[in-house]
C-alpha cells in the first residue's frame, strides 16, 4: 500500500486553528489563619471570623460575622465585606455538596482585577460539653485553625 504524507501536511499547513489559545490567567493563594466557628456558652449567636494575607500584594484583612442560629454555626452570605471594603467572603452550608463551604474575593484596579476562590471546610460539628456548667455548652466547626484558599485571578479590559 503507497502512502504519501505530502498532501497530509500540506492540508494541515494550510488548516486555521481550531481553538485560539489564551495566556493562562494568573493564580495565587489566600492565606487563612486564626479561623473559627462556634457558638458562644449559654447564647444562640454564632460567630465566624479569619484573617486573610495575600503576601503577593501586601494584603491582610480581617473577616468576621455573627449570626443567632441554632445549632450555633453561624454562616453569612456571598459577598460580606471584611474589614478591608475591597475583601469579601461567604460561609455557607451546601446541601448538593454536603458541607461548609468559604469563598472569598479580592477586587482592586477599579474593579477590573478579582482574585476569587472557594475552598470546603466539611461539616465536622462537634459539641463543647462544659461539665461545670451544660446550660454554657456550644456547637463549633472542627476544622484546621489555617489553610491556604488557591484564587484565581480574573482581569476585565
Amino acid at each position: 500500500m503507497k502512502f504519501s504524507l505530502l498532501p497530509l501536511l500540506a492540508l494541515a499547513a494550510s488548516a486555521s486553528p481550531i481553538i485560539n489559545l489564551a495566556p493562562r490567567a494568573e493564580a495565587g493563594n489566600f492565606a487563612i489563619t486564626s479561623f473559627y466557628n462556634s457558638g458562644v456558652p449559654h447564647s444562640v449567636v454564632a460567630h465566624v471570623g479569619f484573617t486573610l494575607t495575600d503576601a503577593s500584594k501586601s494584603l491582610v484583612a480581617t473577616c468576621s460575622a455573627s449570626l443567632a442560629i441554632q445549632p450555633t454555626i453561624a454562616t453569612t452570605a456571598f459577598p460580606t465585606t471584611c474589614n478591608d471594603t475591597c475583601v469579601f467572603f461567604g460561609f455557607e452550608y451546601k446541601v448538593g455538596v454536603p458541607g461548609y463551604w468559604l469563598t472569598l474575593a479580592h477586587v482592586y484596579n477599579d474593579n477590573k482585577t478579582v482574585d476569587t476562590g472557594s475552598y470546603w471546610l466539611g461539616a465536622d460539628v462537634k459539641i463543647y460539653e462544659n461539665p461545670s456548667t451544660p446550660t454554657g455548652n456550644y456547637d463549633y466547626l472542627n476544622v484546621p485553625t489555617s489553610f491556604d484558599v488557591a484564587y484565581n485571578r480574573c482581569t476585565q479590559a
